[in-house]
């Protein structure tokens, strides 16, 4: 792989935030409520797992296509900047998520906080 640019660990890690942020909303609203088990639990869980997930995920594939990079100082510069790219898309799925949850409270996805 001859030239990698650096936004594309940003724009990896930004896509793998919003399929799993997608996926968390779409698992949230699968979890059934009952009378006895409201379910917020599990949402709240789910939440925080696909979270973190997101973070290693987005990494991971940033690392395979930076493995490609044939020179050190753009291969060294390109996984810095992974690792940034993954602690921004950790953060940013709390605050979106935060946003959501606060913006529809009487909702499944309001209990994620």
């Amino acid at each position: 792989m001859e030239q990698v640019s650096i936004t594309s660990a940003y724009m990896w890690a930004i896509v793998v935030m919003v399929v799993a942020f997608l996926l968390a909303v779409i698992i949230s609203n699968l979890i059934l409520f009952k009378p006895n088990n409201p379910g917020t639990t599990k949402r709240r869980v789910c939440f925080w797992i696909l979270c973190i997930t997101a973070g290693v995920v987005g990494f991971i594939i940033n690392f395979i296509i930076g493995s490609g990079i044939s020179v050190p100082s753009n291969q060294s510069a390109y996984f810095m900047h992974s690792g940034i790219a993954a602690g921004v898309c950790v953060l940013l799925f709390i605050f979106i998520g935060f946003l959501v949850s606060k913006m529809f409270p009487n909702s499944k996805v309001g209990t994620w906080f």
